[in-house]
């Protein structure tokens, strides 16, 4: 190993030509100058390869490692084949670092000698285009005043508490991840998971910074975090994946509690997060007929330990058929509209279905009433505006785009939010003529009439 470099910084990157200059510029920069700097491409078709040369040219302590589109778990192990450095840090491509991340958390592992490091984070909205202010009150409560912890010493034994599976916000002792031997899951999404708690588990220092010294960029359409209904068993095989290596490790008695208290709340964040019947049906069933006879969470003494919502939701799942469960989530969601309808336009819910990606056209009243009721009932996967006067909303409390964006970005619908029908059938018609689907299109007035499309009248 070359001691010269600290830090191998590993960022595995698909197209993403849009984020990958604030990556690598928050990286190029860090106050700690011997890191190198692995970026494994991951069969991009748009500008990323340019981008990542380009930079190269700049800075010598780049590296480049193309690969045909295998997903990061496959990029991040590859990137790791090359790493020289005494510790390991791993950035998505659509994520930044405060500039003196690496210099914090190289300081403290070498100071007190660990193994793994964690630091707080922030994130940023894309559709927004806001941070957002993350709080760690139940991480420093388990901490107390401490800055490091083993996984056994923690209290509760609370590792899959301390933190989130994912790599980004950590940094990993190269000799110790080649010691135990863990490679990131080779599938397209929850690939993290198996490979930090592992590593977490078996440690005997980890440190914790706290201080927020990464972003995390969310509602990125791009982000392979967005394709789970294709892949939803992913989600289980890392449950499945952890618990047997504890298992096989002679920890799972250790860790026990606190990884039934994860496997229960990661399995209704899971069912929830998908916006395809097909998934929800499939994580359903595979939550009471193969998840729940393995983990055996209902019937853990220590029921306590478990949150009250999240508990009773997944008591519902075991003990209730899918309709049953569709029925009650119906009914819930109804009343949850009704909560959020507000005095002036009411978003016409029955025109989409839920999770999908809306643009709204039009920044006017009719189209913040509409954006303050979805943005509030999470009804939508991502949410955008756009407005021809986009110039005229700086000041506003969301972000308005240019309606040319349109064209540069996948959506589910478009929906009008302009009362004036002549506009309403003008605006319909610039898109059509730009190749933007009639079915994608919706307009204000639209739910309150029984014909299939207000503004194809004339």
């Amino acid at each position: 190993m070359d001691n010269q470099i600290k830090v191998s910084v590993i960022i595995a990157a698909y197209n993403e030509e849009d984020y990958i200059e604030q990556c690598l510029d928050s990286v190029c920069h860090q106050t700690l100058n011997e890191i190198e700097i692995i970026c494994v491409d991951d069969g991009s078709t748009d500008n990323t390869v340019s981008i990542l040369k380009r930079y190269k040219q700049k800075d010598s302590r780049i590296k480049i490692i193309s690969q045909k589109n295998q997903y990061a778990g496959v990029a991040r192990n590859n990137g790791m084949k090359q790493a020289q450095g005494k510790y390991l840090a791993f950035l998505d491509a659509d994520d930044y670092y405060s500039l003196d991340m690496l210099e914090k958390l190289y300081r403290s592992a070498e100071e007190q000698n660990m193994e793994v490091v964690i630091c707080e984070y922030n994130c940023f909205d894309s559709i927004s285009n806001k941070r957002i202010i993350k709080h760690f009150e139940r991480e420093e409560a388990l901490l107390g005043n401490s800055t490091f912890f083993s996984g056994s010493a923690l209290k509760h034994a609370a590792i899959f508490q301390i933190t989130k599976g994912w790599a980004w916000d950590k940094l990993f002792l190269t000799e110790y991840v080649k010691y135990t031997g863990y490679k990131f899951q080779e599938f397209r999404s929850s690939e993290d998971g198996f490979f930090v708690y592992m590593l977490l588990a078996r440690a005997q220092r980890i440190g914790f910074v706290k201080e927020k010294l990464a972003v995390h960029r969310i509602r990125n359409g791009k982000s392979l975090s967005n394709t789970m209904d294709e892949n939803w068993i992913n989600g289980y095989t890392m449950l499945f994946s952890i618990k047997n290596e504890l298992e096989q490790q002679k920890l799972y008695q250790r860790f026990q509690q606190s990884f039934l208290v994860f496997a229960l709340e990661f399995q209704i964040y899971y069912l929830g997060a998908m916006s395809s019947f097909h998934a929800l049906k499939k994580c359903f069933h595979y939550t009471r007929e193969q998840a729940e006879p393995v983990f055996h969470i209902l019937t853990y003494p220590d029921k306590e330990q478990f949150e009250n919502y999240y508990y009773e939701e997944y008591k519902r799942i075991i003990d209730s058929s899918f309709e049953e469960y569709l029925f009650y989530h119906w009914t819930q969601q109804n009343a949850e509209i009704q909560n959020f309808k507000m005095q002036g336009w009411t978003f016409p819910y029955n025109l989409i279905e839920k999770n999908k990606v809306v643009i709204l056209y039009g920044a006017g009243t009719i189209g913040q009433d509409y954006y303050s009721q979805l943005s509030k009932s999470g009804y939508c996967k991502e949410l955008i505006v756009v407005d021809r006067c986009f110039k005229d909303y700086t000041e506003s409390e969301f972000l308005v785009q240019d309606p040319e964006n349109i064209f540069r970005i996948s959506f589910d619908y478009i929906i009008i939010t302009i009362k004036n029908k002549k506009i309403q059938k003008k605006v319909r018609e610039w898109l059509c003529e730009r190749g933007i689907r009639l079915e994608a299109i919706r307009c204000f007035g639209q739910a309150y009439e029984d014909t299939s499309s207000i503004c194809d009248r004339q």
